[in-house]
């Protein structure tokens, strides 16, 4: 159950990334649509100042829960949301950085589209900065393993901010006015997952009474590992458009549309594979590790189909869906670099069991150096590849 609500959630996510360029790269032009995806990348990365505390107090609910400690719940609520809170000002400081300093930092971009970027770019980050601290409620939703209320609150959104994105752009082509529906609804979001959480746990409280050393250095020690994951996915999968933008922003929109399709494939394993964080915690606590070792081998013997039957897919058919999906404009450059970042991503993507399992556990130390290795070797070699062969390089 938690399963498909959490591919429900990554899908309407996915879904609408991939349909929002087919509508915007008619509407907005080149220029224009390469400035969206450079301005959803920017914005993207304080998502990464989560610090994976949604997964923290998914992880701590589900054993508090078990335990029936309701003072531990309410202690992990509080100092949660205090951390997130001093992460979204942290957010809006470093986008609001990078907003002013914008045209000097892509030098490549059209000087009458920096504004609206660097606009867009602030919205999206406030927008974030708010919704950190709402993020809470999320991880205590997973942690009663009621994934369903996220996946809806969350899908519902995302639907109605990619319509509102649509009807926007059919009279404004402004990014500050996109970014802004993109913004407001993932608020909403977070808002509706407050209140649901409100009423399933009627007892639960935030309070400042509740914030004390031990356990916050409590979740910054189980974070601290994952932030460097975090990290270092940043490096993996986070910096291609960025990169793209610094040395040649004319080939932002074209990557992107590969990168978009890559995202939704790798979204729905990776929605796929968190439902199994709070149930592992579950069976760690009753200390059942054989059940833990069948997930383990299962989920990854029916995710390495998935991959091999998507990369099948592409390879006949993904002319015909590139052209079908964003016109013949963009094919060219845009389907050599998605063959390669689908069977590069099917082959990394063989250890997501292994991983998830790792932080279900609070395990997540012994990857430490796998993932730091992955991160700088991926951003040293794509820096390369961008210098001697361009985007497919990257």
């Amino acid at each position: 159950k938690n399963a498909i609500a959490n591919v429900m959630r990554g899908g309407a996510s996915a879904v609408v990334a991939i349909v929002l360029p087919h509508f915007l790269t008619r509407s907005l032009g080149p220029d224009r649509f390469a400035g969206w995806a450079l301005m959803l990348q920017l914005a993207a990365y304080a998502n990464y100042l989560d610090f994976g505390l949604q997964t923290a107090v998914a992880r701590y609910l589900a054993g508090a829960l078990e335990k029936g400690d309701h003072q531990q719940r309410d202690r992990l609520l509080s100092n949660a949301i205090a951390i997130l809170a001093v992460a979204g000002v942290i957010a809006v400081c470093g986008l609001g950085i990078v907003a002013w300093q914008l045209p000097h930092l892509f030098r490549s971009v059209p000087s009458g589209l920096s504004g609206e970027i660097a606009s867009g770019v602030l919205i999206l980050g406030l927008s974030t900065a708010i919704g950190l601290p709402l993020s809470a409620y999320t991880g205590m939703l997973i942690g009663m393993q009621r994934n369903e209320f996220p996946a809806i609150a969350i899908a519902t959104s995302r639907l109605f901010g990619a319509a509102a994105v649509v009807l926007v752009a059919h009279h404004t082509h402004s990014l500050a006015w996109l970014a802004l529906c993109i913004g407001g609804f993932n608020l909403v979001a977070g808002l509706v997952q407050w209140a649901i959480a409100k009423k399933l746990l009627p007892a639960l409280r935030f309070s400042f009474a509740f914030l004390d050393r031990a356990m916050t250095a409590e979740l910054v020690r189980y974070c601290s590992t994952l932030s460097v994951w975090s990290f270092a996915m940043l490096l993996v999968s986070g910096l291609d458009v960025t990169i793209i933008g610094l040395f040649n922003f004319q080939a932002v929109g074209a990557y992107s549309i590969a990168a978009t399709l890559i995202m939704f494939f790798t979204g729905l394993i990776s929605a796929a594979f968190s439902a199994i964080l709070a149930p592992v915690a579950v069976l760690q606590a009753r200390q059942e590790f054989s059940r833990i070792r069948r997930l383990i081998l299962v989920t990854t013997r029916l995710n390495s189909y998935f991959s091999m039957g998507v990369i099948v897919l592409t390879f006949l058919f993904g002319e015909a869906l590139v052209r079908a999906w964003v016109g013949p404009v963009y094919l060219a450059a845009t389907l050599p670099v998605l063959k390669i970042l689908l069977v590069a991503q099917a082959i990394r993507l063989v250890g997501s069991a292994y991983g998830t399992v790792l932080v279900g556990m609070g395990l997540q130390r012994f990857g430490l150096i796998p993932v730091l290795v992955e991160g700088v070797l991926n951003l040293v070699l794509r820096v390369l590849g961008m210098i001697l062969f361009g985007p497919p390089g990257v």
